[in-house]
């Protein structure tokens, strides 16, 4: 059957609302040692950032004998669905997955597998891989609480960011949020928009004057605003770690390159879409059965200590 025969035939049976089940599905012929990585593209994708993730990816398809097809249109579901009846690709990556994303819901009708980089709010149909941004959360707040930080600022990213539900910025900040009202912490929560030096001077004044017996920052943003908000600090006479705390949150490692240097809880790029990579090929090979349900895998994270952390607990 040609292509275009076989996409026509796949969309009849969406129509009536027909779809073969998981095992069915799994019953392909030759393989075509591509994986299409589908991965939303706009003005606002930090490259940068954005970049750990997609070499993440091709390195370990690598080490399968797989290439990967970027899938980077403004209309991601529909290259999704087209490009899994197709049959030119042996499964599907998901990245940069949103709490509320359609391509997620998609999966379930999929006639290849898929696995997610990030876990949406419906898995049916998805191996979800992702960081344990919960743990990532509770481990910041115990950090600060068993150092005797009872008062915090906690800096977020932009604020579009989370409305258009950026998955791990929002399940951080949901994290601390109720880790921190469990333990009895006051958190004073802001977010930025440039986090260039003057936004930063009118953060810090914003935070001491809703609470000004803040003794500690926990940061979701990046390098160049951390480092305004250490510089918007100072100018208030105070310095790190000694007259106050700083953690960075979801960062990809580099706050070493802070004077001081910073701790921090990191993203994890090349374990996390490894695993995505290991889980999806145990499914094409036929070593892991799909849940119809979905399944969803959190990947443990780590503090990385270098002394931005003061214990103040002697002092309460």
């Amino acid at each position: 059957m040609r292509n275009e025969t076989k996409i026509k035939v796949m969309q009849a049976a969406r129509e009536l609302n027909y779809f073969p089940n998981a095992g069915a599905r799994m019953l392909r012929g030759e393989r075509t040692r591509l994986v299409a990585l589908s991965s939303p593209m706009s003005d606002e994708t930090a490259y940068g950032d954005w970049s750990p993730f997609f070499f993440g990816v091709a390195r370990r398809l690598r080490h399968y004998g797989y290439d990967v097809l970027l899938l980077m249109g403004e209309d991601e579901n529909e290259d999704l669905v087209r490009m899994s009846d197709s049959g030119l690709v042996d499964g599907v990556l998901l990245l940069d997955v949103a709490m509320s994303d359609p391509r997620a819901r998609a999966a379930k009708t999929s006639r290849v597998p898929v696995a997610s980089i990030g876990c949406p709010d419906d898995l049916d149909g998805v191996y979800a891989v992702d960081l344990d941004f919960e743990q990532m959360g509770e481990m910041a707040v115990q950090k600060l609480m068993k150092a005797g930080h009872r008062h915090v600022l906690f800096l977020g990213a932009n604020s579009h960011a989370y409305e258009q539900g950026v998955n791990f910025l929002i399940r951080t900040r949901d994290s601390v949020r109720i880790c921190a009202e469990k333990a009895g912490m006051r958190l004073t929560c802001d977010v930025i928009d440039t986090g260039d030096a003057d936004e930063m001077e009118c953060v810090v004044e914003r935070a001491f004057a809703s609470d000004p017996r803040i003794t500690a920052v926990l940061g979701q943003v990046g390098l160049i605003a951390m480092s305004n908000l250490k510089s918007a600090l100072q100018s208030r006479g105070y310095d790190i770690p000694k007259d106050i705390s700083v953690i960075q949150l979801g960062a990809f490692g580099q706050a070493s390159v802070m004077n001081p240097p910073l701790d921090e809880i990191p993203l994890r790029p090349y374990a996390t879409c490894a695993r995505a990579v290991d889980v999806l090929m145990e499914i094409i090979e036929g070593k892991r059965r799909m849940s119809e349900q979905g399944t969803k895998e959190l990947i443990e994270v780590k503090y990385l200590s270098r002394g931005s952390v003061h214990d103040v607990s002697k002092g309460v």
